[in-house]
């Protein structure tokens, strides 16, 4: 048991990444109906703009501040500034490429982001190039500590904790705000909230800019304890949709759960079976479609 300790709390911080990730897209294809496959080149586009403002940082002032003080400046950076910054680009991106695709086909939606996506990394490619690129520093500060022989880094345990945080106040804001209460209601009819004079595009927008930042924070507490390399997009983009195909479209239960899932059947499975781990999360896909076309938590939306 004791040497399955360090894989299950890497399945605890892949679920956590998958969960930011995920719950963004649930909650944006929830309020606008809007199938975007680009919204996984967020999380890697916030993991290289955490880099290049960590090492900047470091560069900068990482000589006249001490240890606790230049921590304090790489959480800004990666809660605050990063998916602001990303936020703004989404924003932009919203904006020019994908508000004409609203109320366009599922399969017009998929297409069109799909090609959002490759230019996404193409940029991403051009800008950071193709070498993979890392960034510890927030990671190496708060060390680490024995785990069976080996020593085992205090981030992704620091990066789930945060994920819980965020889990619980997202559930604050849909069960007790007003913004959260109207978001549910638009997911089940728009046109009635609109006709109670509700700026229901103002919502759309805001709402928008949460999932985006989600998946930007991911991206941001993915790096440190990651090496980020192009192709990262792909990769994520596969695993958030079987988040929401396996919890059920705009349910944050089922993001979670499936987050969990998917994150221990990777985990373990890589472990285990590595030639298998990503078949068994696709097995599971179907194994839970035909149980449950809807997803687990397909009928919840909160």
């Amino acid at each position: 048991m004791a040497q399955q300790l360090p894989i299950l709390l890497n399945s605890l911080f892949r679920a956590s990444t998958l969960f930011l990730l995920g719950t963004g897209l649930s909650i944006i294809y929830g309020m606008l109906n809007f199938m975007n496959l680009a919204h996984a080149a967020f999380l890697a586009l916030g993991a290289y703009v955490s880099a290049s403002l960590i090492q900047g940082a470091s560069n900068a002032i990482g000589g006249t501040l001490g240890t606790a003080a230049m921590f304090v400046v790489f959480l800004v950076i990666l809660f605050v500034i990063v998916p602001g910054v990303i936020s703004v680009v989404g924003l932009g991106m919203e904006q020019t490429i994908f508000k004409p695709l609203y109320g366009l086909e599922d399969d017009y939606q998929l297409l069109a982001t799909f090609g959002v996506i490759l230019m996404m990394e193409d940029s991403m490619k051009f800008i950071w190039g193709g070498l993979p690129v890392t960034s510890s520093a927030p990671s190496n500060m708060l060390g680490g500590f024995n785990l069976v022989g080996n020593t085992y880094p205090y981030w992704p345990i620091f990066a789930v904790v945060v994920t819980m945080v965020i889990a619980t106040t997202l559930y604050y804001f849909f069960e007790e705000t007003r913004l959260g209460k109207i978001t549910l209601a638009m997911a089940e009819d728009e046109e009635v909230v609109s006709v109670t004079g509700i700026d229901t595009r103002s919502v759309h927008i805001k709402v928008y800019v949460i999932g985006v930042a989600l998946a930007a924070l991911g991206g941001a507490l993915y790096l440190p304890n990651a090496s980020i390399t192009t192709g990262l997009s792909l990769e994520f983009v596969i695993l958030a949709f079987a988040v929401l195909v396996i919890g059920g479209l705009g349910s944050l239960k089922g993001a979670i759960v499936a987050s969990l899932l998917i994150g221990f059947m990777q985990s373990f499975g890589s472990y285990y079976v590595p030639q298998l781990s990503l078949a068994i999360v696709f097995l599971l896909m179907a194994a839970v479609m035909l149980i449950k076309p809807t997803g687990l938590f397909g009928d919840i939306k909160a």
